[in-house]
């Protein structure tokens, strides 16, 4: 299995999620091997993940790898390549707002495709404009893929309900765009986790003797799960 997750825009928590999603417990429980695949040209997987190797972070069962190639034949050879080998494969793929080669590709490859998007006029502004219409295009040729694209609401505030953002996003997209039943909220626990080449469990462990900090980590790592679960549904 191939997900995607995708936006044109920047800091809509793309890489957070993939690097997460990868080492939640119900993915690592649902398949065997798991590889995070990094599109970005920026490398910021990359520079977390030689840090996890740099500090001896155990990686059982998840890999990684670093695709720098811009053709789409030799991408698509790489992807077939990482199947044989990993039965869930989680692509995170750059914000592109000109070219938009990877996203065109992520979105034709993966069977699920997953919109981080906040709900702000800008979010939905670039969505509309760089994503959907890709999205139309590839429906037009694959009648199929009309399942495959779910919007993840992304730092949302935690004290608004979850339906009432769901409910939200289900009234402004189209009805082929579905939204996925779980929220991705702002924290601090997102920004400082992985400094250290952590994922978002490995740093929980990590600040057990602080109770704020411990119970704000589990905050997220629940979220994750519920993504992760929502997920797992879908296949």
């Amino acid at each position: 299995m191939i997900i995607a997750f995708v936006q044109t825009k920047g800091g809509t928590g793309k890489s957070t999620l993939a690097q997460n999603i990868a080492f939640s417990r119900t993915v690592r429980k649902a398949f065997g091997s798991i590889s995070i695949v990094e599109m970005d040209p920026q490398k910021t997987l990359h520079k977390w993940w030689q840090r996890r190797q740099d500090n001896g972070h155990r990686t059982t069962n998840v890999s990684f790898t670093h695709i720098s190639r811009t053709e789409k034949d030799i991408i698509l050879q790489e992807l077939e390549e990482l199947e044989k080998s990993n039965d869930f494969l989680v692509l995170d793929v750059p914000g592109e707002s000109i070219s938009k080669f990877h996203t065109q590709f992520a979105c034709a490859v993966a069977d699920l495709v997953l919109i981080p998007m906040r709900t702000s006029t800008h979010d939905e502004e670039a969505f509309e404009d760089n994503l959907l219409p890709i999205i139309k295009r590839i429906m037009e040729v694959d009648r199929e893929s009309r399942n495959a694209f779910y919007v993840v609401p992304s730092f949302t505030h935690p004290l608004v309900k979850r339906q009432n953002i769901i409910e939200y996003f289900h009234g402004i997209l189209p009805d082929y765009i579905h939204c996925l039943n779980a929220t991705f909220s702002f924290g601090t626990v997102f920004e400082n986790y992985s400094r250290s080449g952590n994922n978002l469990f490995e740093y929980a462990d990590s600040v057990k003797a602080n109770r704020k900090l411990y119970e704000q980590a589990k905050k997220a790592i629940n979220e994750i799960e519920t993504i992760a679960e929502a997920i797992i549904t879908l296949r």
